[in-house]
């Protein structure tokens, strides 16, 4: 019932982090010294109502109870309702049969027009005596330790007596979480006898540390913080939702981003060829509207990932001025306050020693449809503040980058496929950028686990110019993506007068490839077709630039070798000239 309602109410950006092992580094990190505290994303801190009465019991979390009986027999009418609808449009069928499907759960989630929960809801863990990571094993609450595929690897260098799970009632808005951040972190020094913390902040739980910095970010309490793909400024996937106009799921490109969360190089998109994507549209679309959004609207943390120009519009659709007073009033202070202002205030947070770094993401279409440079969850713009054209588009040759906050003529802030202008980003010289990995998937990625492992753990990276191994403009390298490419002597995707030779990596862990093609735009490479390359294995192709282009487009035609019905694969990468 968690994965309905998450997937219903914003598609991908509430699914969890699938707990399987990474392909990070066994090699155990450095540590600072400094308590971790962990912050999660949207629908991941369990919710228990009455909590410690008779009537306790789990709503969302790992002891939450399903009743399987209802979920049989609710199938005959919700399949039913879908046919009728398909047929005739009449979503009457099929609304009902969802809504008594989860009518139980969403009651129990529901919250009041002041944006207060209808029902006696608390977090666990809430108090920081119980919520290190030490205490939840000692009480055998060890589910309760989150993201597996994150935590572990922390845990190797931080001792679970330093490792803290933040909770918060992710239905609240942020303008609660983070006062409940600034308690919980005094509570963390307290009982740690330490004088900072590192935070480790995850899409919406990113959103959290942000506010949190806006307001208490010079009280001199933490150390590092990654903002791992954070919500800063909301998701266009609400509005999309919300709005009058259709949704237009990429049903190919969600096929491909279940692989990637499924952690299997079994390539799915064949299923979102088969799928009816227009069909598929209405039927989510009409279904939120009809069953979910009524549920969705109390929910304070749904207004805060509007951007300012959404929430004003929906605010005045929605949303009554006497009885929603309450929630209007914190609403309003995190969008023409807060969201307003945040780069300004996470600035002021490094100047007054946080060490406050952004992972973005960019590369991938808005999952909702919307032509947005997104991580298919988050718009690029709303986790960085970076400018970004249309989707699908890039910056013109005698493009002027924005500069509003870095104008460094030296500093070189424009992606090499032309699609992101960090110089006006909340943070320009600590924001990193990996294009086409998808939200929240840092776990699959040897790359960007290892940057935010050293972010956060260590002091030594002092911004995206400290070491040459982690520039600010990267290419995923996810093994769904099997491809990976650079050249010899590049700095952070950058041609330069000795690269003469292009590296190709096979990210897969199972399956050799082979490089059926070779199309270069600004160089020459050779390919005969027949290149393979073994898993993990990278072949040197020479190349040479060619022509006065400011960057150099190639893309792969590729099969996987040794599986049946192995189609072909294309992927394309960018690289600046220098």
């Amino acid at each position: 019932m968690k994965k309905l309602i998450s997937i219903i109410l914003c598609l991908a950006m509430l699914c969890g982090i699938a707990a399987i092992p990474s392909n990070a580094s066994s090699d155990k990190p450095e540590w600072d010294g400094d308590p971790v505290v962990f912050i999660q994303g949207f629908t991941g801190s369990p919710l228990i109502k009455d909590k410690g009465l008779e009537t306790e019991e789990t709503i969302l979390g790992p002891n939450a109870e399903l009743d399987i009986g209802k979920i049989i027999a609710a199938l005959p009418p919700i399949i039913f309702g879908i046919a009728v609808f398909a047929l005739t449009g009449n979503s009457d069928i099929i609304s009902s049969g969802f809504g008594d499907l989860a009518s139980d759960k969403l009651d129990k989630l529901s919250c009041l027009a002041d944006g207060s929960s209808k029902y006696n809801i608390s977090t666990f863990p809430h108090f920081a005596e119980e919520a290190s990571a030490a205490s939840l094993i000692a009480n055998g609450k060890e589910a309760y330790i989150p993201e597996a595929a994150i935590t572990d690897e922390i845990r190797k260098a931080v001792p679970d007596e330093y490792f803290f799970v933040f909770n918060s009632d992710w239905r609240m808005g942020q303008i609660d979480n983070s006062e409940r951040l600034d308690w919980f972190i005094g509570e963390v020094l307290r009982i740690t006898g330490k004088d900072k913390v590192d935070i480790y902040a995850l899409s919406h739980g990113g959103q959290t540390a942000a506010t949190y910095l806006y307001y208490h970010g010079t009280e001199n309490e933490v150390d590092n913080v990654v903002l791992n793909v954070p919500a800063i400024c909301g998701t266009s996937i609400v509005s999309g939702l919300l709005g009058e106009g259709p949704t237009n799921f990429d049903m190919n490109e969600l096929s491909r981003f279940l692989s990637v969360m499924l952690r299997t190089e079994t390539d799915l998109r064949v299923v979102g060829k088969i799928l009816p994507g227009e069909f598929l549209n209405r039927l989510l679309k009409t279904v939120f509207l009809e069953v979910f959004q009524s549920y969705a609207l109390g929910f304070g943390s749904i207004w805060d990932f509007m951007d300012i120009e959404t929430y004003t519009e929906c605010r005045a659709k929605y949303l009554d001025e006497t009885k929603n007073a309450g929630m209007i009033e914190k609403a309003d202070k995190m969008h023409y306050d807060c969201m307003a202002n945040i780069g300004k205030g996470l600035r002021t947070a490094r100047e007054s020693g946080v060490n406050v770094s952004i992972m973005a993401n960019h590369g991938t279409r808005l999952g909702t449809g919307a032509a947005v440079d997104t991580d298919f969850v988050i718009d690029t713009k709303s986790t960085s503040g970076a400018y970004c054209p249309e989707f699908g588009k890039q910056f013109a040759d005698n493009y002027t980058p924005v500069g509003t906050v870095c104008n460094n003529p030296s500093h070189n802030h424009i992606s090499p496929d032309r699609t992101v202008d960090a110089s006006c980003s909340y943070l320009p010289e600590n924001t990193w950028f990996v294009k086409g990995q998808y939200h929240g998937q840092a776990a699959y990625d040897s790359y960007t686990f290892d940057l935010l492992i050293k972010l956060l753990l260590t002091d030594e990276l002092d911004d995206i110019y400290t070491d040459p191994d982690y520039p600010q403009f990267e290419i995923a390298q996810c093994p769904v993506d099997a491809i990976y490419a650079k050249f010899t002597n590049e700095i952070s995707g950058r041609f330069n007068s000795k690269s003469d030779k292009l590296l190709v990596r096979n990210l897969s862990n199972e399956y050799s490839i082979v490089i059926r093609e070779i199309n270069a735009d600004g160089c020459n490479v050779k390919c005969d077709g027949k290149t393979v390359i073994e898993p993990g294995a990278t072949v040197e192709i020479p190349c040479e630039k060619v022509g006065e282009n400011d960057y150099i487009r190639i893309e792969f035609t590729y099969a996987r070798q040794g599986k049946p019905f192995t189609p072909e694969y294309t992927k394309a990468v960018y690289f600046s000239a220098a």
